[in-house]
């Protein structure tokens, strides 16, 4: 019998991860519902666009989906099929949970149309350097973000803004995947150990600077929460594809890759992008916030030197993830 090809494997890697996930989250929602109580078709809506968005959101990470995706997008209208996918988890949520509002669909369908629409439409010249094309879509991205514009879009049965950070990764993947490809990239969910070490080795030297700096700053304290391994087990996995993966994504993947193709200096990119990252926090709380500005930009140099040393997002973002999962464990305030 024929050994399995490299494609029908790569499939089979997208199908097991996908279905890990899956089954993980679906304990997590029977566990949520017992605590908010809706109805079987509000859940089945709910945890139904969920895993539709989780889906598309892996395609682009897994080698043998990535490669099916792009022989099935090269035979047809890439915007309005990406665009339509990206709306279609929406529908099934609202018809679900009888939900459906024009005023949630348009700010989602806006985004899923523009984004891919502005790089199909204006393609980039120079694939490995920053264009105007990008500084627009991370302008639009920035000004969603800091705008809640995709806030209150999913209400039942409370407000869930993790989808909405789902759907971003899904639309910027395959923005960044299949229309305007980004060399160098890294976003491969294949879990390596090159990967592990660069995330252990960034996460002990961040350690090593952060703690002291952040006790004289009064920026964080010990604070122990721990409630389990399990438990933070799935703090760090939520924190991983929820926060980490959508901002490693944008900040490393996109920015630090392009900015130092273009200015032609990987330390310049790392560290431009690292204060970037840092003013991105500027708006939490007390406004400006400068100390918290001060550790993520520090923080942000970390996640940069995981992104080049451990070859690509997963590094980063496990570096992002374990960060912010000892701190909400460990270490904050009050």
């Amino acid at each position: 019998m024929p050994a399995p090809s490299r494609a029908v494997l790569g499939l089979r890697l997208f199908a097991a991860l996908f279905l890990t996930l899956a089954a993980i989250f679906a304990v997590v929602a029977r566990l949520y519902f017992r605590r908010y109580p809706v109805s079987l078709s509000a859940a089945i809506g709910v945890y139904t666009g969920f895993v539709l968005y989780l889906g598309l959101a892996l395609v682009p990470g897994v080698e043998g989906s990535r490669e099916t995706a792009r022989r099935w997008l090269a035979a047809r209208p890439r915007t309005p099929v990406i665009a339509a996918a990206a709306c279609v988890p929406y529908l099934a949520y609202a018809i679900g949970a009888s939900d459906f509002r024009w005023a949630a669909l348009v700010p989602l369908a806006a985004i899923a149309v523009m984004l891919p629409s502005l790089y199909a439409w204006f393609p980039v010249r120079k694939p490995s350097c920053f264009a105007w094309q990008d500084a627009c879509v991370a302008g639009l991205l920035v000004f969603a973000a800091l705008s809640h514009l995709l806030k209150g879009i999913w209400n039942v049965p409370v407000n869930l803004d993790f989808m909405a950070r789902i759907f971003l990764i899904a639309v910027v993947s395959w923005c960044w995947v299949f229309i305007r490809p980004i060399p160098g990239l890294g976003y491969d969910l294949t879990l390596t150990l090159k990967a592990l070490k660069a995330a252990a080795l960034n996460f002990s030297y961040f350690a090593v600077v952060a703690i002291p700096a952040g006790l004289a700053l009064h920026f964080i304290a010990w604070n122990p929460r721990w409630r389990g391994l399990p438990q933070f087990s799935l703090d760090f996995l939520t924190i991983f594809l929820f926060i980490a993966l959508l901002e490693e994504m944008f900040f490393r993947g996109m920015l630090q890759v392009l900015i130092s193709n273009s200015l032609r200096s990987q330390w310049a990119g790392q560290a431009l992008v690292a204060c970037l990252f840092g003013l991105f926090h500027i708006l939490h709380t007390p406004f400006p916030n400068w100390p918290y500005v001060a550790m993520a930009a520090v923080a942000g140099w970390f996640y940069g030197s995981a992104f080049r040393n451990g070859g690509g997002l997963m590094a980063s973002a496990l570096t992002h993830a374990a960060v912010d999962t000892v701190w909400r464990t460990f270490l904050t305030k009050g």
